[in-house]
């Protein structure tokens, strides 16, 4: 939340036609946002969801009302030390699901007219009072900007963030963008927090399967007949490991193209000259033209947001079965193997920003836009096409995957949104399958080991892109998916992490 509060302050900056004290106000937040000094770095909030509504914001019952201060009275301070004012806009709601209710600021959402639509408005957190005496007797102080909290959420797991039910009465803020646009406005922190979520999705799979791994290296398990082996030894065990760290290297891929392609949205399109060469990101194939770059991103943030943070959870559970009744106690004393507490964590994220089935509706919405979903179909095909074409005509798989896009697409193309809404969930899922299949299959052109072979054939075979054949891959390939390549040492006692 708090880059893309950065982010979309950072674009209003940018315009010309600034007012000059919003501009101050404005830079003020910016420079805290991206400060690197604890003493001054601002955190935000995002506050959108209400009672009435949920992720429906259309239902917004919060109220904004222009009630500038009069010509000749000196507005309240927001921040005494750089004299920045409270903005114009008096703002009166309740806001039901407010996340990170400790942060400085927050960007929020309220109607200003019945028939204007929603609108969004900057507000800090705290407001200068001169009245307030400290208990050592100081004068002045800083108190909520017309905030009270009426109490705080008890949430299934991310425990350590606040998150609140808020009353906002007298509430001061500046409005951000047009009137009426908030929903366009708050589109671009969306953007960027999806993209954290899945990137949130993938970091506690990777420490859940970091925690398994380790397990597998020191616990024994019986084999009949007296004969004990290491779990790391066990074909089952790594199997299963090496099923989950294989979609966790798939997944992997679509999120930092993802990130890519964000880049080269917030610079124009501008691919750079530090991109290794050892990237697959180098490559002209992968590197979109310009006009594809925000069509890819508009589709890309809701597809990644939903498929990542709705695969980890089951992958996460994996891990935490891995360790068996240890996995699923509460291991408080021994924190960095608290694999419970991080499954738990990661369960919010198919949820927060927009349930899997509110995003594969974004995705769908994406692709039938009247005016820019060709547009976002067209990107897709580019980026297919273009891909598939730098691999080898006899590359398994590769055809394969080519044609279910053809299909995918004819059907986007096909069908009017209202028909296609009962399928959005696989039609997204589908359609990540296809991305990531296609980014495996590039993977493996610049890293041809065995073990990226394997994950990519697995992969490619589950999704229904390959036809499965016999298993003849033996414990040595499984132990280098999960250990890594040369990783396995039996003579010097197993893996080496």
């Amino acid at each position: 939340m708090q880059d893309g509060a950065a982010r979309l302050l950072q674009l209003h900056l940018a315009k010309d036609n600034l007012e000059s004290t919003q501009r101050r106000v404005l830079q003020n937040a910016f420079d805290r946002l991206t400060s690197r000094d604890p003493a001054r770095a601002w955190t935000s909030g995002q506050w959108m969801t209400e009672r009435s509504g949920g992720s429906d914001v259309s239902q917004t019952e919060t109220v904004a009302t222009f009630a500038p201060f009069p010509n000749n009275e000196a507005a309240p301070l927001a921040d005494l030390e750089d004299g920045i004012p409270l903005g114009p806009w008096l703002i009166n709601g309740f806001k039901w699901f407010s996340s990170a209710t400790d942060a400085s600021m927050t960007i929020l959402l309220a109607r200003t007219k019945p028939d204007k639509g929603l609108s969004a408005f900057f507000a800090p957190m705290r407001r200068y009072n001169p009245s307030l005496v400290s208990a050592t007797g100081k004068q002045g102080g800083t108190e909520l900007n017309g905030v009270n909290i009426q109490r705080l959420k008890n949430k299934l797991g991310t425990q350590s963030l606040p998150t609140a039910e808020l009353e906002l009465k007298g509430m001061r803020g500046w409005m951000i963008g047009e009137e009426g646009k908030g929903i366009q406005q708050v589109s671009t922190i969306l953007a960027i927090t999806r993209v954290h979520s899945a990137i949130s999705s993938l970091g506690y799979l990777g420490r859940g399967l970091a925690i398994a791994r380790s397990y597998a290296l020191v616990r024994e398990v019986g084999v009949g007949r007296g004969k004990r082996i290491p779990l790391w030894k066990n074909p089952l065990h790594m199997r299963t490991l090496a099923n989950i760290t294989g979609e966790y290297h798939a997944m992997m891929l679509l999120t930092f193209y993802t990130i890519y392609i964000l880049g080269l949205d917030e610079t124009g399109g501008r691919t750079g000259s530090s991109t290794p060469s050892s990237s697959p990101l180098a490559s002209s194939a992968l590197s979109p033209p310009r006009e594809h770059v925000a069509p890819l991103l508009r589709v890309l943030t809701s597809l990644l947001k939903s498929y990542c943070c709705e695969r980890a959870v089951p992958l996460l559970f994996g891990c935490m079965a891995a360790l068996g009744g240890v996995g699923y106690l509460v291991n408080t004393e021994t924190e960095h193997a608290n694999v419970a507490r991080i499954f738990r964590d990661a369960c919010v994220l198919p949820i927060w920003e927009g349930t899997t089935d509110v995003l594969a509706s974004d995705t769908l919405r994406a692709l039938k836009h009247p005016t820019s979903g060709a547009q976002c179909v067209d990107a897709l095909s580019w980026f297919v096409e273009s891909a598939l074409g730098e691999i080898p005509a006899g590359a398994a798989g590769g055809r394969t995957v080519g044609e279910e896009w053809k299909k995918i697409r004819a059907k986007i193309l096909g069908r009017d949104q209202e028909t296609l809404l009962v399928e959005a969930r696989d039609i997204t899922f589908r359609i990540a399958e296809i991305l990531i299949a296609t980014l495996l299959l590039a993977d493996v052109k610049l890293n041809s080991g065995p073990e990226v072979q394997s994950m990519t054939r697995r992969f490619l075979q589950k999704q229904g892109f390959m036809n499965s054949g016999e298993a003849s891959e033996g414990l040595d390939i499984d132990q280098a998916i999960v250990y890594g390549r040369g990783a396995t040492d039996v003579q010097k006692g197993g893996p080496k992490l």
